[in-house]
């Protein structure tokens, strides 16, 4: 079982901690035919199944160049067929929410910001909250407008969804496209990566929006307080984590993947009740929130 943090464990309960969800989450959901959503690679290896010469995108793939291998299998099969891929995949394949949904949802955060494609947790979320989570992409004009606190859920698509596919964040050629199109939502993940801790779960270490952003806060900045984000043991070297560490201000929460990453899913339902705790036995009491 993970032993959170207790500035962590204050930090939420405060409601002043960013949960960033990323494909590891949507992992633990599965639909009526036992499949579970793709993950980056996996869609992208998937859809070069159907391209003939592929010499060059397998060679990406291995580099994990994911970006430029998506611009080119975009190109090969055609924006419309890529697009009809996209959604099968992470629409219409009628994925269920998982335990680790209803544990990330429990935490109360005021700002859930999900990467991922599909709406998996977007759907829980709004069924349980029975439509009030507020839910905006990087093409939102008013992300701000709910921002200042307060009861309000929000749920941030910081890579568009799925029903929305030509606004989808994927190739190198939309990252670049959007830092310039939609410059007021990276100054909105910038503020609040100066004003709230962040809690990374089921995202890795190579997300170019995580790596850009904090490092470009560290080196603006300098001294700041650290983000958490949780990873499998050894899944990455700890000479890389070193590294991320110092030039991201990220502290990491390794945990053991096996049985499905089931430890993840408990130490989440553990970290709930920490929170809940605290809420009732701090905050209820002392009035400083």
């Amino acid at each position: 079982m993970i032993e959170w943090s207790p500035d962590l464990i204050q930090t939420i309960a405060r409601r002043r901690c960013v949960i960033v969800i990323g494909a590891g989450v949507s992992k633990n959901s599965i639909n009526d035919n036992g499949k579970r959503p793709d993950t980056w690679e996996e869609f992208l290896r998937q859809c070069s199944q159907e391209i003939n010469d592929k010499a060059c995108i397998e060679d990406l793939l291995q580099k994990k160049d994911y970006l430029t291998a998506c611009d080119v299998i975009k190109k090969k099969l055609t924006k419309d067929v890529f697009i009809d891929k996209v959604q099968l995949e992470y629409q219409r394949a009628g994925y269920k929410s998982a335990d680790i949904h209803s544990h990330i949802y429990n935490l109360d955060a005021p700002i859930i910001i999900s990467p991922n494609f599909d709406q998996i947790y977007d759907n829980y979320a709004s069924q349980t909250s029975a439509g009030t989570v507020i839910i905006k992409d990087h093409t939102s004009q008013d992300t701000a407008n709910y921002l200042l606190g307060g009861d309000t859920r929000l749920i941030i698509k910081s890579h568009g969804s799925a029903n929305n596919p030509e606004q989808l964040i994927f190739t190198r050629r939309d990252y670049a496209e959007a830092r310039t199109k939609y410059v007021l939502f990276y100054e909105i993940l910038k503020s609040l990566a100066l004003t709230h801790t962040f809690l990374f779960l089921g995202c890795g270490t190579d997300d170019p929006d995580i790596r850009m952003l904090f490092e470009d806060i560290q080196f603006a900045h300098g001294r700041l307080p650290f983000h958490y984000m949780t990873l499998p043991s050894g899944e990455v070297h700890c000479d890389v984590l070193d590294i991320a560490k110092e030039s991201m201000r990220i502290r990491f929460i390794e945990y053991s993947a096996e049985d499905g990453h089931k430890e993840l899913t408990d130490s989440l339902e553990d970290l709930v009740i920490k929170v809940e705790q605290y809420r009732t036995d701090e905050l209820r009491d002392s009035l400083k929130w």
